[in-house]
Parts: C-alpha cells; structure tokens; sequence
C-alpha cells in the first residue's frame, strides 16, 4: 500500500509517465480512470469510440494500453516492458 502511494504522489507532484512493470502490475479491472492516472501519470494519448475509451501511455519502444467502458478499466495490455 505504501508503495501504491508513493507512486501516486510521484505521479501528480511531476507528472511523469510510469511506463514500466512495476506501475503495470499495479493496475487493475475495475479501477477508475483517476486511479489509473494516479499510477501511470497522464496518458500520451486516449481515443473514444463506440461508448468505450482507449488510453496510451508510450515511452520510447514501451506502451500500456487501457481500455475503460463507463470510466472503469475493462482491459489493459502492454508491449516492450521488461526488455
């Protein structure tokens, strides 16, 4: 837990992205879109279609995916992390 904070005053205090496992393995189905937000920093991208929204956080060749419907996390998938 006190490592889920830390991370989340990271997060909001610099406003980095955290694109990698740790900040990964931390997310969840069901969380909200601030939580996620709170974990990843602000997204480098996010898309609507269809009543869903999709989000990407990128880093260099690294990227988290999360999809959310009704603002609550439904999918998440990553590529280049751990590399």
């Amino acid at each position: 837990m006190k490592k889920i904070i830390t991370m989340v005053v990271l997060a909001f205090v610099s406003g980095c992205t955290f694109v990698n496992e740790e900040s990964f393995s931390m997310l969840d189905v069901g969380m909200s879109s601030d939580e996620v937000e709170g974990i990843l920093g602000n997204p480098s991208s996010c898309s609507s279609s269809l009543g869903a929204r999709e989000c990407i956080w990128q880093k260099g060749n690294r990227e988290i995916r999360v999809s959310y419907i009704e603002g609550r996390v439904v999918v998440f998938s990553q590529s280049g992390l751990g590399q």
